[in-house]
């Protein structure tokens, strides 16, 4: 008897699903950017137009102003070559603490004028200025400016100047501290008088104010006014007020 060799039937092998690969995927809203795509630059801050009435303000707020803030605006102001600032540079110079200080106004000064004086000659500054008020306009508020300067020394000053930007006929740049406190030095009120012939105390030589109103003749003694530097008096039925 023969054998029989039996043989399993050969199994298909299935085909394998191929399953896609899914794509990747992105939020709706996001926006692809390019990496060779330049970032928009940030807005640069517009630069503050200078403007002298701040420049006032900087340059001197007052008795407890920063030193560098002043040194800024004067940098500014001569940048600007701002001629208005003149009268305000001369004022501030008898009041800034500092040799350094005043030198630097000193040099704003000179770059604005062409002249040549020193921070420390004022009075050749205040002549200058004199000689050349037609040509110069201070800031807009320099009134009110002047007047909270001054007002730091004594508040009554403000009751002086600021009525005086409205009707006075004396230029306020001209109009300094005369170093005391208002009624620091008492003022001669309707002094008394004498016929010319009694004043034996005075000398030939001596000096005097001559006023003459409506036919009355005044004459005050300078030794007599020099002590009080002014002299609030009636002339000829006509208020007189005298400085010397």
């Amino acid at each position: 008897m023969s054998a029989k060799t039996t043989t399993a039937a050969p199994t298909s092998t299935p085909t394998p699903t191929s399953t896609p690969v899914p794509e990747a995927t992105q939020a709706p809203d996001a926006t692809p950017t390019s990496v060779d795509e330049e970032a928009t630059p940030s807005p640069v801050p517009t630069a503050v137009p200078y403007e002298s009435e701040a420049a006032m303000y900087d340059m001197f707020p007052g008795f407890t102003m920063s030193m560098q803030q002043t040194l800024e605006a004067l940098e500014r102001i001569k940048q600007n070559d701002d001629s208005s600032m003149i009268p305000v540079l001369i004022e501030v110079m008898r009041f800034i603490p500092t040799r350094s200080s005043r030198d630097s106004v000193a040099d704003t000064l000179r770059a604005l004028t062409g002249q040549l004086y020193e921070g420390n000659d004022w009075d050749k500054w205040m002549d200058w200025m004199g000689a050349n008020l037609d040509d110069i306009e201070p800031p807009e508020g320099y009134p009110d400016w002047k007047a909270r300067l001054y007002s730091a020394i004594d508040e009554r000053f403000a009751f002086f100047l600021r009525p005086a930007r409205d009707f006075s006929r004396i230029r306020l740049e001209e109009v300094v501290w005369g170093g005391v406190r208002p009624d620091g030095i008492p003022d001669l009120r309707r002094p008394s008088f004498l016929e010319a012939s009694e004043a034996d105390y005075m000398d030939p030589d001596d000096r005097v104010f001559g006023l003459e109103i409506n036919g009355d003749v005044r004459a005050y003694p300078l030794r007599v006014v020099n002590a009080h530097e002014m002299v609030n008096d009636s002339v000829g039925g006509e208020p007189i007020s005298l400085m010397w």
